[in-house]
């Protein structure tokens, strides 16, 4: 399976806050064995956030959003994930229950200056009508999981510590449970020659015949040596080590050959 994931809210893409939830959710996605293949970041707009996901709904089974679900007028995600799927936004009653105990239990802490939910707080509990909600059992805010044929929509708090815990014990369980593993394993070799030329020729028939990413790391012109990235996705671990050993073992054969020949 292969996903997108996206950052949303006006505070990332100007940069008041630096994200780091994506880089979280797809190291874990790759952990599963999911293929994350774009990472987006934007504003707090209800048409551009439906647009997006409809793009993105013709590119990967997956999507996993950050933020937007929070009680400001511009949290907006739940509302165009309904638009985009074409599907109701509707009072969830065990989404407004989860949010009054969350505010009363600030209130006996004496952390907030009344419990009662008002408007803004009310406007969390409006959840797509086919969503499956996701507790938060760390903030307000309800996660949601949507199903439509075989595209597969989370959304999650923007809050680090909220989308942390959601995502492992709610979003990774079910991940699990639908996803044919990819494993994603990496490789680095140091080539004793700085020539991009001759190794990017090199990487890229080792690609074509291997089905290995092969990726040079240039380090500078000072550098006497350059870095090689190998990358494969396979339904195993053994799988795939086979297949970088594989390539790595036709790359060094290639540079040995080109070298010979410079003689």
């Amino acid at each position: 399976m292969q996903s997108s994931v996206f950052g949303i809210g006006k505070e990332l893409i100007s940069a008041q806050i630096k994200d780091n939830n994506a880089y979280y959710i797809s190291k874990r996605l790759n952990e599963i064995g999911v293929e994350n293949r774009f990472i987006v970041f934007l504003d707090d707009s209800l048409d551009d956030i439906v647009q997006t996901i409809n793009y993105f709904l013709t590119k990967t089974k997956l999507i996993i959003t950050t933020g937007g679900l929070g009680p400001t007028f511009d949290d907006l995600t739940l509302q165009a994930v309904a638009l985009a799927i074409n599907d109701e936004l509707i009072l969830s009653q065990e989404c407004l229950s989860e949010i009054e105990l969350f505010y009363k239990k600030l209130y006996e802490e004496g952390k907030i200056a009344e419990k009662h939910l008002n408007v803004n707080r009310q406007k969390m509990a409006y959840v797509p009508k086919s969503a499956i909600l996701l507790k938060n059992s760390v903030g307000a805010a309800c996660g949601v999981y949507v199903k439509k044929d075989d595209f597969h929509i989370f959304c999650l708090p923007g809050v680090p510590a909220e989308m942390q815990t959601m995502f492992e014990t709610q979003v990774e369980p079910i991940l699990r449970s639908i996803c044919i593993p990819n494993i994603t394993q990496t490789q680095t070799i140091e080539c004793d020659i700085n020539d991009e030329s001759l190794l990017g020729f090199i990487s890229q028939e080792v690609t074509q015949k291997t089905h290995v990413y092969v990726k040079t790391l240039p380090q500078g012109f000072s550098s006497n040596t350059m870095s090689v990235r190998f990358s494969v996705n396979a339904p195993t671990k053994d799988q795939a080590q086979k297949e970088l050993e594989t390539a790595i073992s036709l790359f060094n054969e290639l540079l040995s050959r080109f070298q010979s020949s410079k003689l």
